[in-house]
């Protein structure tokens, strides 16, 4: 569904054709909240994945990319949502895909593919094993060997079998609105997100404990000296 001219007209926007930042976010936020369905108690549930795709004149093509890719769009969405009652947790993984086209227009769509991202180990003797992670969980345990710790809780990364200096309890990937976070747990500072674009990031030295990850970044595992392993996250 198509909302630019009838939102804008809400809004009081001029009707030129062109897409701000602001009708952006409330376009894709009107086409997230339309897709709102009641389940068997009456609440509101949302798809699991939403493709918001857009489409741009050349003018504003890569105005339009760059507010695709802008982590502040995501948040106002989901400030946007939240206004609306949505909380995060329910909130549908977002995925940006804008193609020039005529005039600016928004077209909000339930993702098809149930996976948002494949984890590929690079190293060590789990070198290559693939993980998929999709709309069946909300976290992933990532570490050593079957068991996150204790043997109630398993991983569902797993890193590698033989590093002893690899922690059980790694880190854990949760799947937010946005796309994701990674926290570590007890390898500690020893984590460390390898953005494609920008600086290298800790999750232990965060605030919150945990940093954004995207599609395209790494994640380094390591023990402070020489040994190391990678996650490289992947387009499914």
């Amino acid at each position: 569904m198509r909302w630019l001219d009838s939102l804008k007209r809400a809004l009081g926007a001029d009707t030129d054709g062109e897409l701000g930042r602001a009708d952006l976010v409330a376009l894709a936020a009107r086409g997230i909240l339309a897709m709102g369905r009641r389940d068997a108690r009456g609440k509101l549930t949302y798809p699991p994945g939403v493709v918001i795709r857009v489409v741009a004149a050349d003018s504003s093509l890569e105005t339009l990319r760059g507010w695709a890719r802008d982590p502040a769009t995501e948040s106002e969405v989901s400030a946007r949502l939240l206004n609306e009652g949505v909380e995060p947790v329910d909130q549908p993984v977002r995925r940006w895909e804008v193609e020039r086209g005529g005039a600016d227009a928004v077209e909000v769509l339930e993702d098809a593919s149930p996976v948002f991202a494949v984890l590929v180990v690079a190293g060590g003797d789990r070198d290559g094993d693939r993980f998929p992670v999709g709309a069946g969980a909300r976290e992933w345990r990532i570490g050593r060997g079957r068991w996150h710790a204790d043997n109630r809780l398993q991983n569902d990364i797993v890193l590698s079998e033989s590093a002893v200096w690899l922690s059980r309890a790694a880190a854990v990937l949760r799947r937010t609105a946005g796309g994701f976070e990674l926290e570590a747990r007890d390898q500690g500072e020893y984590v460390v997100v390898l953005p494609r674009d920008g600086t290298p990031r800790r999750p232990a030295m965060s605030a919150s404990g945990r940093v954004a990850l995207a599609v395209g970044d790494e994640i380094e595992f390591h023990d402070g000296k020489e040994a190391r392993l990678r996650l490289r996250v992947e387009a499914p």
